[in-house]
Formats: structure tokens, sequence, C-alpha cells
């Protein structure tokens, strides 16, 4: 694991891209985890200073740009050119943290680029990391709105590339990020957004399942915008009528024209700082 610190005006084509410039000769190894770092003044500017780390680049080779073309194509911006291009496979959230902000052996201060994390700091640093752990152990350590933050920031870098097909001989299925889904039951405490069943308070065992809205195989986005958390009886109903999502009244329409409006969306209404 190692930081990156990064300008606002660069962060965008980064955790778009999965891209990051050095000049430093890169010694990182195949899947590493690099940690985006807003550098401190600008964080200080926009609020962000509790929250300067938010996304993460795992890395995969690197290009050398001798004529400085990858740079100037990327950040035109910033005026410059570096030697070097980070190419990684995939961008990834992080619950909003700062390293200045927790527990750690070491002072990670300072602009050098790139600064390695030590092993036993890594080990304080790696549950902020997405998928590192379950969405149930997020809410219960972070609490649900940072994990609300953290979906916000998951929606802006999902791609279509994302939205893999998994294809077995007469079968096919698309890609979800099961941690997606557990960490919006969580948020909701298995209740159904659509009608606020929890089954917990009669039953004592959480139950709910998710809905996309879109559905994936018609180019619905696995992201949590396009997801619901349903009861099994309104999972079925919206299913069996096809009925429609209005996205701009948080509502179901229904072909006999009932609708119903949701009556949990917090979720929905989250928005990130850089989508």
């Amino acid at each position: 694991m190692q930081r990156l610190n990064v300008r606002q005006s660069q962060i965008r084509e980064c955790i778009e891209k999965s891209l990051f410039a050095i000049d430093q000769t890169p010694h990182f190894q195949k899947g590493e985890i690099l940690l985006l770092q807003l550098v401190k003044d600008e964080a200080r500017d926009i609020g962000k200073l509790h929250a300067r780390i938010e996304f993460a680049l795992v890395y995969d080779h690197y290009e050398f740009d001798h004529t400085g073309e990858i740079s100037r194509q990327h950040w035109p911006q910033a005026g410059k050119t570096w030697k070097y291009i980070l190419v990684c496979s995939d961008t990834i959230p992080t619950i909003p943290f700062s390293l200045e902000a927790i527990p750690l052996s070491r002072n990670y201060a300072g602009q050098t680029n790139p600064i390695a994390i030590s092993p036993a700091d890594e080990t304080v640093i790696s549950p902020y990391i997405w998928g590192k752990m379950t969405g149930y152990d997020l809410r219960d350590t972070f609490g649900p709105s940072l994990v609300k933050e953290t979906l916000g920031n998951y929606d802006v870098i999902s791609r279509p590339g994302k939205q893999l097909k998994i294809i077995v001989p007469e079968h096919e299925e698309y890609y979800r990020d099961q941690n997606l889904s557990e960490s919006l039951k969580a948020i909701y405490d298995h209740r159904c957004q659509v009608c606020g069943m929890n089954f917990k308070i009669k039953y004592d065992e959480p139950f709910a399942e998710t809905h996309h809205i879109n559905p994936l195989s018609q180019g619905g986005a696995d992201i949590s915008k396009n997801i619901i958390v349903i009861c099994p009886n309104h999972h079925r109903i919206i299913h069996k009528t096809n009925a429609e999502f209005d996205c701009t009244k948080l509502l179901y329409r229904y072909p006999n024209g009932y609708e119903e409006r949701l009556v949990l969306a917090d979720h929905f209404e989250q928005k990130s700082s850089w989508g």
C-alpha cells in the first residue's frame, strides 16, 4: 500500500480513468493499493481535512511518457508533464478518512509521491478500503452516514465495463458487487424501502432482498442509485406487474395507476463531491 498526493483539479481524471502520474521511478506490485490523498491546503479550502482520502487505485503497470503526450492529454490544466504514468486496473472508494485522524506509527505528511505505508499501518488502514469488510461490518464500524457517503462515491466511479457478464453453458449472469447489496441492507437495517416492513421486529431475524430498478440485463448499472432494499412481496409484485420507477418522485407506478412512494430514500439523496 502506498500514499499518493493529488490535487483537486487532477483527481477526477485519476478516479475516472484509473490513472496517476509521477516523476519517481515506480516500484509497485501488481494489485497494490494506492491511496489518493487530496493535498492538505486544498482539502482545508473545501472542508475535507477530515476526509482527504475517498478513493484508491489498484496498480497494474506503468508507461513511460517520453514526449509528455499522455500527461498533456489527461491533465492539460496542470501545465506540466511527468515521466511515468501509472495505469491501474480499478478505482475503488474508501470510507472517507484522513491519515492524520487515525493512530499510525509513522507520519505521512509532505508532498513526496509516492510514500510507502508501513505493514503495521496498512493493517490499521485496510478496513477503510472498499471490499475489505462486509457491508454490515462497515455500518457497525463507521456508521450509516459514512457508508452512504462511500456509496455516493462508488456510483461516481462505476463504469459500464464493470457490468461484466459471467457466461457458462446455457446460462449467463451479470456481475453484482455483493458488498454493495450488503451495505444498502445494513444502512436500512433490512427494512423495505417501499413499505418499511422489517422482519426482524416480528421474527427476530433480519431479512430483505435487493432489486435493480433498471435490470442489469437491460443495461442497468450495479450502483447504489439503481438498487433498492425491498421485501419479498414488493419484489415479486414489481416484477410481476413490471411497475415503473419514477426516479424524480421516488415512487413506483403500477399499470393500474396505483402509485407507491418510497418511505425510505436516504441513499438516493446522497451526493458525492466528485460527481
